[in-house]
């Protein structure tokens, strides 16, 4: 039905009733995930996700054919709807976080990665 055919914009019905010829074989939160396939000729739909819905992504799609093989660029703008971001006042941020925060912190008020992991370790194990 939609062979040949480009800028169809496919809805969750086609993907109820199409299984997929192929995955990647890790669902994982990575800047890059490749996989290789071998299938046979045909059109297909490639798309493209992120790990965390509704999240934005630029995506890059290499492919490497034995033969010729015609490709099209669908640049069509796909946007994620996401909810307003909630900006927190001073008065709503607990106080013994602010502690734990400014103790893990230090004078130049900064966290790494690591220190960040570490509070939310903390908060998660008092509320358990």
């Amino acid at each position: 039905q939609y062979v040949g055919r480009s800028g169809v914009h496919l809805k969750r019905e086609f993907f109820l009733a199409n299984a997929s010829r192929a995955r990647s074989e890790q669902f994982i939160n990575l800047r890059e995930v490749s996989t290789r396939f071998r299938l046979p000729p045909g059109e297909y739909i490639v798309v493209p996700s992120t790990f965390e819905p509704n999240r934005e992504g630029d995506f890059v799609l290499r492919v490497f054919s034995e033969k010729k093989a015609g490709t099209e660029e669908m640049d069509d703008k796909i946007q994620a709807t996401l909810p307003d971001e909630k900006i927190l006042s001073e008065s709503e941020i607990d106080e013994n976080f602010k502690q734990l925060f400014k103790q893990l912190a230090g004078p130049d008020l900064e966290i790494s990665v690591t220190e960040l992991q570490t509070i939310l370790n903390r908060i998660i194990a008092k509320r358990e």
